[in-house]
């Protein structure tokens, strides 16, 4: 069945209404997020889909402007435009490095030069089933390209298959490159549109669902650490707050203990009677002192009664007033 007053069948025209609803969210998620830079990858994708169905639908068409030969041109034009996209859409959304070649000078040699000896052939001869003879290098080229894609995922995950993202991966590249080997097969055989449609658009769909997938995980898990940094960002303020608090303290006990030693000297203490002072300030007992010191406790209490006297004091109270402590 065909949309009225076109060659276009309602197969492909959903196909079309799909991907124009899909270019309108990644649009919209371009604007929400212009950080994300490989939606640009995404958009154009489906863009190349959406002009490939549209030019292969209504094309050729006698009630359209051009000729024959034109309107071929464009319609097989657009089939190779889409696998020509297609490694260094790869390359660069999984970053399979190894598919550098052909992202890009592979299409250039095996993809658009051919489209090129294409076009020559059917505008001098005007027989396309000769020009479909060509198709056979864009097949040939498709088939390098699935062992480039086998070795590229081998070397990204250094021959390790067992994880789910490598196994998903290597499935799914390998269903979307069907459309690339089977399109000039369905040319060359002629079969018929909805087949056509369902094949090329298929694996396609597929590969952009995969790379829109990893897209979100990885804004998901970027969501996740900024929220552990917001929730170490709530705590970090108090965390300060002690810090410098401790701090504080610290330097205030320094410089107390810094002022009792100055103080010390003024009433001529001796090492041991400063260093007697020191504990006593910090609240030390007499016992406590004598085991630190490695002393007899009398001998802590001699001392202290010397201190006593020097510094004209009665008590520990006034001791540590007087010391500044």
């Amino acid at each position: 069945m065909l949309v009225p007053g076109t060659q276009m069948h309602y197969v492909t025209f959903g196909f079309v209404c799909i991907e124009i609803v899909i270019l309108f969210y990644l649009l919209i998620h371009r604007l929400a997020r212009p950080d994300d830079k490989t939606t640009y990858l995404n958009i154009f994708l489906i863009i190349l889909l959406i002009i490939y169905n549209v030019t292969g639908g209504l094309l050729p068409d006698p009630n359209l402007p051009g000729s024959f030969i034109v309107q071929e041109s464009i319609a097989y034009g657009t089939g190779f435009i889409t696998p020509c996209y297609f490694p260094y859409f790869i390359y660069k959304g999984f970053g399979l490095e190894k598919m550098k070649f052909h992202a890009n000078r592979g299409v250039l040699f095996f993809l658009i030069i051919p489209y090129l000896l294409f076009v020559s052939v059917l505008a001098i001869s005007g027989d396309l089933d000769k020009a479909k003879n060509i198709l056979v290098i864009p097949v040939l080229y498709g088939l390098w390209v699935t062992i480039s894609i086998y070795i590229a995922i081998k070397f990204k995950y250094h021959g390790d298959f067992s994880s789910r993202q490598a196994r998903e991966e290597i499935a799914v590249l390998f269903f979307s490159i069907t459309p690339w080997i089977g399109l000039p097969i369905i040319s060359y055989f002629e079969l018929s549109q909805p087949i056509e449609a369902v094949t090329t658009n298929s694996g396609f769909l597929v590969l952009l669902a995969l790379h829109i997938k990893r897209n979100v995980e990885e804004q998901k898990a970027e969501h996740e650490r900024l929220i552990e940094s917001e929730s170490y960002l709530q705590t970090w303020n108090e965390r300060l707050q002690e810090e410098v608090e401790k701090r504080t303290r610290d330097l205030e006990r320094v410089s107390a203990e810094k002022r009792v030693l100055e103080n010390c000297s003024q009433y001529h203490l001796t090492n041991r009677e400063k260093e007697i002072v020191r504990l006593v300030c910090k609240g030390n007992t007499h016992k406590q002192i004598a085991e630190s010191l490695y002393i007899a406790e009398r001998t802590v209490a001699k001392h202290v009664q010397n201190i006593f006297e020097k510094v004209n004091v009665s008590n520990r109270m006034e001791l540590r007033d007087k010391l500044g402590a």
